[in-house]
């Protein structure tokens, strides 16, 4: 669904609002809330000197909003929102740190530095606790008596100029450092205590609301620089990792990698910058790009990740006209080695000569380094992406949630318009009987609920069990190998253990055991729905709408999350930092240890994983049941007002249009279809 559709479907909940009963009211605000913020965000990750920022400014347009000069510029988390739910469209809030997020900061970053032990990281702790100290320190010499004053508050700035964004985000002078200290410059006077900007400006040229985020190098000479970045991954929903043509798929950038998909974290890509600098052009940087591929391949296993190629000094050019060093004949050979690029710029060059105003040769030019910097494709691919992802499945869950009341409405009022018409027919109960079943089903609900949950912890308990059984006699027949020649004590360093079958067997121990759940629930879910229809039917006068049913989609559609398989486990990863930190004797018994400890942790966020994605389906399912039930029971007739009839008409009227409204956003039949292939 595109974003028009997005604002259309608030819309329509939003005066459904108007008319709903206070029970569907509820439910129907969640809706808007959610529409509302559905606002994904991207993160530019990756080493400095890489060419992120100016990236970041080709991407969203900006020209040169985020200085490319400065090294380092970031030195904090910077949120750029486009479109913001709030309205806002222009200036920018600045969050300070205070001393229990230092701490915290420190902390995480131990945590996160533990899934991936390096040599390196023994000291790092104690290097970043200094750094802190240090941080803290400049503060005080740059801001004096108010650095107390500002720890844990905020700047808000209606307005936003570059000197402004560069006295809280750019790392600025070193105080301490006499002779480098301009003290006429107020750059980065508040860059130490700066956690977070988050800066605003309209949609752009984006199809829907999202933020982009300008993150500190990963390979930062401060550390403390380096544990923001990292911490944050978890913050985002697409990633592009940023890698410089010249040094692609370092050390480092592995370890990010390896990082990122130990958090289970959402999709990415890998963008290789500065095509423009190698010397062979486009061959050269399809060799790159294939030792990309083949590096993340081996590092990652089967990781799924697309790879595309550009050059931010391009993009830089066509926003801007500043040419220098710029080769238009190297533009022009990298668009002749890619076709569809090629393609692109023709097309587009066509479409330029049909415009109203003279075409110059400076517009062709600069139109030309836009399509060869790879900008646009990014932008597609990004947009597409998030498009057709989860985004897309929570505006059509919304539509359907939506429909379902519509219809509802529209069944109900076309019954009292009947029951208008017809004398024979008996006035509806009183509204209390109507209040006294809806309570009874209510405690029906809730009582089905508390034995469905109990029934499916049952389950998972005892896939629990059977999942640590599985993991301790696979992971010892892999330490161990056949007849007890195990690989860890193979001689030449080289070692291979192959955790394919284990996962393998992991990923269906979950799959059957919340099929099992999955099917209980729906049989509940099909009980609770005969017996509130059976107390339905009981009342007087009652009139069967056609939409009744419960919509048990959400359950039905369920599918684990299995993604926690796909996370590294140490010995896999770094053998070789095992073997050094134990001894040869004891290597095998503690290798397995730490193996079967590794796979049972992740054999509960597995279990914890599918827990709570059923128990918000559910959730779903029950929520949105009873808010339809409430307003099935709304007390419509006996009226003593002499204008029933026109107001029954005139609820009709609007229930039909709304109806239509929907309809006209999203067919029934491509929402089940869209929905059932998500659930694949």
């Amino acid at each position: 669904m595109s974003e028009s559709n997005r604002r259309e479907l608030i819309r329509i909940a939003e005066e459904m609002n108007g008319v709903s009963n206070e029970e569907t009211r509820q439910f129907i605000s969640r809706i808007v809330g959610d529409l509302t913020n559905l606002k994904p965000s991207i993160a530019f990750v990756g080493q400095i000197k890489a060419g992120k920022s100016r990236l970041i400014n080709g991407f969203t347009g900006q020209a040169e909003y985020l200085p490319s000069d400065v090294n380092p510029w970031t030195t904090v988390i910077t949120d750029m929102h486009f479109g913001h739910p709030s309205g806002r469209t222009a200036g920018a809030e600045f969050h300070f740190f205070d001393n229990r997020q230092w701490q915290a900061l420190i902390a995480e970053g131990e945590e996160l530095r533990n899934m991936f032990p390096d040599d390196e990281d023994s000291y790092k702790r104690e290097m970043i606790e200094e750094q802190v100290e240090a941080m803290k320190t400049r503060a005080k010499l740059r801001l004096g008596e108010s650095y107390k004053h500002l720890l844990g508050q905020h700047h808000d700035l209606e307005q936003l100029t570059s000197d402004d964004l560069s006295r809280y985000v750019c790392a600025g002078d070193d105080p301490t450092e006499e002779g480098e200290h301009d003290p006429g410059s107020d750059r980065g006077l508040y860059s130490d205590i700066t956690r977070k900007a988050e800066v605003y400006f309209d949609i752009g040229h984006f199809p829907f609301p999202l933020t982009v985020t300008d993150t500190p190098g990963v390979n930062d000479p401060l550390l403390i620089r380096e544990e923001i970045s990292r911490q944050y991954l978890r913050e985002s929903d697409f990633f592009v990792v940023v890698l410089s043509a010249h040094q692609a798929l370092s050390r480092a950038d592995l370890k990010l990698f390896r990082l990122m998909q130990a958090l289970e974290l959402g999709q990415i890509l890998v963008f290789i910058n500065r095509v423009d600098e190698l010397g062979g052009g486009a061959e050269d940087a399809n060799k790159v790009r294939a030792d990309v591929m083949d590096g993340l391949e081996n590092a990652l296993g089967n990781s799924n990740i697309d790879v595309l190629m550009g050059s931010a000094q391009w993009a830089h050019y066509a926003l801007t006209g500043d040419d220098t060093g710029i080769n238009h004949d190297n533009v022009l050979a990298w668009l002749r080695a890619h076709p569809e690029q090629m393609k692109q710029y023709l097309d587009g060059v066509e479409e330029i000569k049909q415009g109203p105003g003279p075409i110059s040769r400076e517009g062709v030019l600069r139109f030309a380094a836009m399509i060869a910097s790879g900008l646009p494709d990014l932008r597609r691919h990004v947009t597409s992406a998030l498009t057709n992802g989860p985004r897309d499945e929570q505006l059509r869950m919304a539509w359907q949630h939506l429909n379902s009341f519509a219809q509802g409405e529209l069944e109900r009022s076309k019954a009292h318009l009947r029951a208008l018409e017809d004398d024979s027919t008996p006035a509806a109960d009183s509204a209390d009987e109507n209040g006294k079943t809806l309570s009874e089903l209510r405690a029906l609900v809730a009582e089905k609920t508390s034995e469905i949950v109990n029934g499916m912890d049952d389950v998972l308990a005892n896939l629990r069990g059977v999942m640590d059984d599985t993991v301790a006699e696979a992971v010892s027949a892999v330490v161990r190998g056949p007849n007890g020649d195990s690989p860890l004590l193979a001689k030449g360093g080289d070692t291979e253990l192959n955790f394919t079958p284990l996962r393998d067997r992991m990923r269906e121990l979950v799959q059957g055991a919340t099929q099992v759940v999955r099917q209980r629930m729906l049989s509940e879910l099909y009980a609770v729905d005969m017996q509130s229809n059976a107390a339905l039917r009981a009342l007087p006068g009652w009139q069967e709408p056609t939409d009744n049913r419960m919509n048990t989609s959400a359950v039905r559609w369920f599918r684990p999350d299995t993604t926690a398989l796909t996370r590294g486990i140490t010995v896999e990863l770094r053998i070789n930092w095992l073997s050094r930190l134990i001894s040869r004797k004891s290597v095998v018994s503690r290798a397995e240890r730490m193996i079967v400890q590794e796979f049972e942790l992740i054999g509960d966020d597995l279990v914890d994983t599918a827990r709570g994605d059923l128990m918000e389906r559910l959730n779903t399912v029950l929520d949105h049941y009873l808010a339809l039930l409430a307003g099935h029971l709304e007390h419509r007739v006996g009226s003593s007002e002499t204008n029933v009839r026109a107001k029954a008409q005139t609820a009709f009227d609007q229930a039909q249009r709304v109806t239509e409204e929907l309809g006209a956003v999203f067919s029934p039949e491509q929402v089940d279809k869209r929905l059932a292939e998500a659930a694949e």
